[in-house]
């Protein structure tokens, strides 16, 4: 539901760039900031408002207009509503300016404001309205079947919601008259959003070849891998997701979405929801993109447990076949799944406002901000600055690479075991304390390799493979090879493998990148594994981590068919390329 809007005006001087404010301050300043957001979501309860179908008629004229925002409605080529708004730029008499498009998660809503959800709190939005204060058109819709917007929610569809997007942008270019073209008469548009609106982007960009830049944000590849990898639903994201849309937006979900979640509890895709699936996938059109003429900036987190870099990394392959501008910022924030990872000041989903480039430091809106003034306004050089492949260690450091790594040195494991579904499910309440404990237990000043394989009950099996004896980079993704056998009489084993880490100045195990990959089914098995990317120092013990038991795939396993155990003999896997420094 909306609210009634009144005018924004917004004095050309008080445009300015704005830095974010690091540390406590910044997350004192976003939870003050969420109250009257509070307010805003009580109210949007109440009532619909109509809203105008075209756009206003001073843009006719080409007299200077004040910054200002507005709801309007836009019928979609079935006769549907789509509800959008558009954020108008201070422009003087006869001036134009490029188009940003801009939409939301899958579940969620669009930017209805200044002051809204997204404009303060999630990151796409952030960029957007810093694009708006640049003096872009930004144009923020609901996806047919979420907000305001009429319609069945297809779960990206091409030829529903990704037909759409050009209909928002035929809309656009007939109702706000004032946006800027090149030479040839060609619109200058932008797109961004994250993950539900990137994977919109990237499949409308086949066929659209109005858009001239995009940043598409945490988006998928191959949907189905990626929510099912292996195999194996990802129902700790597939529970969140569908309980917040259905939730917000009951009632408009096509049914088989809502008829596969069902299924997919008693631990597999059924292959209708499969192929509904691949047909939303860019992964299945990728000799399309050889057309494709947009530049794309990609972000991507390393501890997004929905939709890993990997996706992202693939996203940028088949873009590359074509002659277009194509970057990657690998963030460690994305889609972090709730109550297992911790996100602020949004539940479920966290972009950093700051990333480290080797010795630069990047605000990330900003570098939106400069990737559309360099490809839509025509400022050259001003994205030179961003790296064509930078990948986050953690939150304070990263490194500029030409490629990510895919194997590198081969390590066999030795034959380990799981014992129990549970393996691994206390590893949260454990987190806490076997930290504290560190404090107080002496760290090991010359660590050896214990090269025994392990067996794990309650505690996930760690295998150590090696120690660091320098400053590393550990930045790849790893190749698993090997057997999978019961350890019972289970027919359809099932365990989840990561890479970890012992550090040499603490007594806990860290779970490189929060990633695990799913390992199902008795046999051999060849899989790459999840990129992670993490800093070691010597001493740092590193190896595989054995789970029978993860959040991320919290029904398949015990609480749908009983205790999964099985173990792996003979293994190996091949990855960790440590670049010393």
């Amino acid at each position: 539901m909306a609210i009634p809007i009144t005018n924004y005006q917004m004095a050309q001087s008080t445009v300015r760039k704005i830095r974010p404010i690091s540390g406590s301050m910044r997350m004192l300043s976003k939870l003050i900031r969420q109250l009257p957001l509070i307010l805003l979501v009580i109210l949007n309860t109440y009532g619909c408002t109509s809203a105008p179908t075209t756009g206003p008629g001073y843009l006719q004229q080409n007299d200077s207009i004040r910054a200002d925002y507005y709801d309007v409605s836009i019928t979609t080529h079935d006769g549907k509503l789509l509800r959008a708004t558009v954020f108008q730029p201070d422009l003087k008499p006869g001036q134009t300016a490029p188009l940003v498009v801009h939409s939301h998660g899958f579940g969620v809503f669009r930017m209805s404001g200044p002051v809204s959800v997204y404009g303060q709190l999630v990151f796409s939005g952030e960029a957007a309205l810093q694009a708006w204060k640049a003096g872009y058109w930004v144009i923020s819709y609901d996806q047919r079947g979420h907000g305001d917007s009429e319609g069945v929610n297809r779960l990206m569809s091409p030829e529903h919601e990704v037909r759409d997007m050009s209909t928002v942008i035929d809309w656009s270019l007939s109702n706000l008259i004032r946006i800027q073209r090149a030479p040839d008469g060609d619109p200058l548009i932008g797109t961004i959003g994250e993950s539900y609106s990137g994977g919109a982007m990237l499949l409308n960009s086949r066929s659209e070849p109005r858009i001239d830049a995009m940043v598409p944000i945490t988006t998928w590849h191959d949907f189905s891998g990626s929510l099912a990898p292996n195999a194996v639903p990802k129902s700790g994201w597939l529970t969140t997701l569908l309980m917040v849309s259905n939730t917000l937006n009951p009632g408009s979900m096509d049914p088989i979405i809502n008829e596969s979640y069902w299924e997919a509890r008693d631990g597999a895709l059924g292959p209708e929801i499969e192929a509904y699936l691949n047909h939303r996938s860019p992964q299945a059109y990728c000799a399309d993109y050889q057309v494709v003429t947009a530049d794309t900036l990609l972000i991507q987190g390393f501890r997004d447990v929905a939709f890993p870099l990997n996706e992202a990394l693939a996203n940028k392959a088949c873009l590359e076949q074509s002659d277009g501008d194509v970057r990657l910022i690998g963030t460690q924030g994305g889609h972090l799944l709730p109550f297992t990872q911790w996100s602020f000041p949004t539940p479920g989903y966290e972009i950093e406002s700051v990333v480290h480039c080797d010795d630069e430091a990047l605000v990330l809106t900003q570098v939106v901000v400069d990737w559309l003034d360099e490809k839509l306004k025509g400022k050259t050089g001003q994205a030179a600055y961003i790296p064509d492949l930078c990948l986050t260690q953690d939150y304070d450091t990263g490194i500029v690479l030409e490629q990510i790594q895919r194997g590198g040195t081969t390590f066999k494991l030795q034959p380990t075991a799981i014992n129990s579904g549970f393996t691994g499910f206390f590893e949260s309440p454990l987190w806490p304390l076997e930290r504290m404990l560190g404090w107080f237990i002496p760290n090991a000043r010359s660590p050896e390799l214990d090269t025994d394989g392990g067996n794990g009950t309650l505690r996930p099996a760690f295998t150590p493979l090696y120690v660091a004896k320098s400053p590393q980079n550990l930045v790849g993704i790893p190749v698993f090879q090997g057997h999978l056998a019961s350890s019972t009489t289970e027919s359809d084993p099932m365990v989840f493998l990561g890479v970890a880490v012992k550090r040499a100045n603490g007594r806990y195990y860290e779970l490189i990148s929060d990633q695990v990959t799913p390992l199902r089914g008795i046999g051999d098995h060849q899989t790459e594994m999840m990129a992670i990317s993490t800093h070691l120092e010597p001493g740092d013990i590193v190896g595989t981590w054995l789970f029978g038991y993860h959040n991320q795939y919290r029904l398949p396993q015990w609480m749908v068919h009983g205790c999964h155990t099985g173990g792996v003999d003979p293994a190996s896997i091949t990855g960790f390329p440590t670049e010393t420094y």
